[in-house]
């Protein structure tokens, strides 16, 4: 099995699997078949390939981050920092508890539609109902007074009659933002860089980790700095995504005007800064779904119930209003 057909899950599996074999100072390939009869019987297979890949000489960067997807070029580049530092077990840890956080904030985002789809279909059945009832009803009304239909009501006789094709179209109109929101916050730009600002904060935080991790283990400032772009997943040549903070440390540093000791605590403040931004940022992107759920709702089945019922039964009332005066 070669790196581009593992899924994001299958990686963050085998390497829960494979950090308490490096911690335990076990070849990773011997240990990864001497579990394999207790995996998952569809992990155990991609355990095996994996062990065989080892013992032939392919290299774990190769062999879990060798296609060109950005998860793949973060995992090569957090692989080859933590061979740099010594801490391999720690960047994977790092990279694979990003990538279980955004599993789960994908979920979260799921439960998070529930509400905004239920309240756009009980709200289109209701005005659908009202439709269905009470445009028969003006109508035999204004026909019992003798009253003028006027021409704008055969567009509201129209949606009457084509009243599931309008439910419908309302509640595709009404949850096609949310959708297009959920669908946009897990693509990528030109440069592979994530749309979802909140995974691009814990991108930068584990970027900021891995350069904590390298300067403890004394690795040259110039690989730092190629490997903590690297492990962001972005495009070659794109260095300037590297948070301002972290890159500055890391010129400095480079430049002889702060110590390693400092770099290192400043670093690892970076790291815990951008982690709280993830978590704030992924939840305004959930009070989002409902702002433009409500947005939505308004502009397509708010205007419906102006246009199809509320305007016929200010229209009837001024009807009645003018027999009454006569009398």
């Amino acid at each position: 099995m070669t790196g581009d057909e593992l899924t994001e899950s299958q990686r963050v599996d085998l390497c829960s699997h494979i950090i308490p074999l490096i911690r335990s100072g076990l070849p990773i390939d011997y240990g990864l078949k001497a579990m394999a009869s207790e995996l998952p019987k569809r992990l155990a297979r991609i355990s095996t390939d994996v062990q065989t890949r080892l013992h032939n000489g392919d290299s774990l960067g190769k062999i879990l981050g060798g296609d060109t997807r950005p998860e793949s070029r973060s995992l090569s580049a957090t692989i080859a920092a933590g061979d740099a530092s010594q801490k391999l077990a720690l960047a994977l840890e790092s990279w694979a508890a990003m990538h279980t956080a955004r599993a789960q904030a994908k979920k979260r985002i799921r439960f998070k539609l529930v509400y905004p789809v239920l309240l756009i279909l009980i709200t289109t059945f209701s005005v659908g109902y009202a439709i269905h009832a009470l445009v028969p009803q003006y109508k035999s009304n204004l026909a019992s007074i003798h009253a003028n239909i006027p021409a704008w009501f055969q567009y509201v006789e129209f949606v009457h009659q084509n009243l599931i094709a309008w439910g419908i179209l309302a509640a595709v109109l009404s949850i096609s933002p949310v959708l297009y929101f959920v669908w946009r916050r897990g693509t990528f730009d030109s440069h592979d860089w994530p749309r979802d600002p909140a995974y691009r904060s814990r991108l930068q935080a584990h970027a900021s980790k891995l350069a904590e991790m390298m300067i403890l283990g004394q690795v040259p400032t110039g690989l730092i700095k190629e490997l903590v772009v690297g492990s962001l997943g972005v495009l070659p040549g794109n260095g300037s995504s590297l948070d301002p903070a972290c890159q500055s440390i890391l010129d400095l540093l480079d430049q002889g005007k702060l110590d390693a000791t400092k770099s290192v605590e400043m670093q690892a403040d970076i790291s815990r800064y951008l982690m709280d931004r993830s978590e704030i940022q992924f939840e305004s992107q959930g009070r989002w779904i409902v702002y433009s759920v409500s947005i939505a709702v308004a502009c397509v089945v708010g205007l419906s119930y102006v246009l199809v019922i509320y305007l016929p039964w200010v229209y009837l009332l001024n009807e009645l209003k003018q027999i009454r005066t006569i009398r």
